[in-house]
């Protein structure tokens, strides 16, 4: 059974509320400037205890040094914007193409395996088959690329000044995306809006050499092409709940047991346990907010240094802003067989 992971001092005196009420907070411009014990990537071979054979190769240089992080560190609430660097722009959406290919891997297989052929436009799909997930309405990708950005996020930003590994994403059990690509297919017409996917959002984990998760990261993702406060108000709802353990715990190692990847096995070892554990180890929070339209009297949309009024939540909570010019370029290298549709 899973034991809570101590504290050491140094983590502590990271993660505690500041001692006087005005305490100013600190900013951390890029990412190399360590805020936590934790950030120093020497300390850590690999958050996952997994070896060098994470489940999804997430880690992405060239997305890093197109979208550059400036942090802001107030207790326990940190708060990172992401900016993007015009100059590594192309090879920033390059690599996101990449990775939203490999975030909906699993489940486009498992579409392939139900048909029982390829849904390759370029191989035998049917001609009247729309691709999964680029037929989908426009609505419902602004979705799945938060998601995947979340994944990114946990990944390569270290999140809370930690380092995380994220073992899949869980495009598969979407139903509603599944039932409007076959009512395309039978009957055409345009893309319509679908209620997006329930449940977590993107999880991430620190293991032990033991195989037991020490930590475990709570993302949630809220994407528009434009702003939109309510999105920030739900997410942070969202993240105030009480929960000790995912909740789709169960559907993170159904899709971890039709991987291929050699580590899938101790990572079912290891979420097995954390789900029936009585006393789980540390959560860490963290909303990401994408968006397409820049604030222009403040920096961001997201208080810097607290956090925002509608987290009721224990934290430690961190809160991440990605503000992309031209969303609609960023979302259809995201997934190139999309056609922009906000009807």
């Amino acid at each position: 059974m899973l034991s809570r992971r101590p504290v050491t001092e140094s983590e502590a005196a990271c993660h505690a509320l500041p001692k006087e009420p005005d305490a100013p907070p600190r900013t951390l411009d890029g990412i190399a400037a360590p805020a936590c014990p934790e950030t120093d990537n020497s300390r850590i071979d690999s958050p996952s205890g997994m070896g060098d054979d994470p489940a999804v190769r997430w880690v992405s240089p060239p997305l890093v040094q197109w979208l550059t992080p400036s942090t802001t560190v107030n207790g326990a609430y940190r708060h990172t914007l992401l900016r993007e660097e015009p100059a590594n722009r192309a090879d920033g959406l390059a690599a996101l193409g990449a990775l939203a290919a490999e975030a909906h891997r699993d489940a486009r297989e498992r579409l392939e395996r139900l048909v029982g052929i390829s849904l390759d436009p370029l191989q035998s799909a049917p001609p009247e088959w729309r691709p999964y997930p680029d037929g989908l309405h426009t609505s419902a990708l602004q979705g799945y690329m938060g998601e995947v950005l979340a994944g990114v996020v946990a990944e390569n930003y270290q999140p809370h000044g930690q380092r995380w590994a994220v073992p899949a994403l869980l495009f598969r059990g979407h139903q509603a995306a599944y039932q409007e690509l076959e009512r395309r297919r039978q009957l055409g017409g345009p893309t319509r809006p679908i209620p997006g996917r329930t449940g977590d959002d993107a999880l991430a984990f620190q293991v032990d050499e033991d195989g037991a998760v020490t930590a475990w990261l709570w993302a949630e993702a809220k994407c528009t092409h434009d702003h939109d406060s309510d999105l920030i108000k739900a997410g942070h709802r969202q993240l105030s709940a009480a929960i000790r353990v995912p909740v789709d715990l169960l559907q993170l190692i159904d899709v971890l047991a039709e991987s291929q990847d050699p580590s899938r096995e101790r990572w079912i070892a290891s979420l097995r346990e954390l789900l029936f554990s009585t006393d789980p180890p540390p959560r860490y929070d963290l909303f990401v907010y994408v968006c397409g339209r820049r604030p222009v009297q403040r920096g961001t949309w997201i208080p810097t240094d607290r956090p925002h009024a509608n987290y009721s939540g224990a934290g430690p909570l961190e809160a991440t802003e990605i503000h992309l010019s031209d969303f609609d370029e960023v979302l259809v290298a995201a997934y190139p067989q999309h056609v922009i549709d906000r009807g």
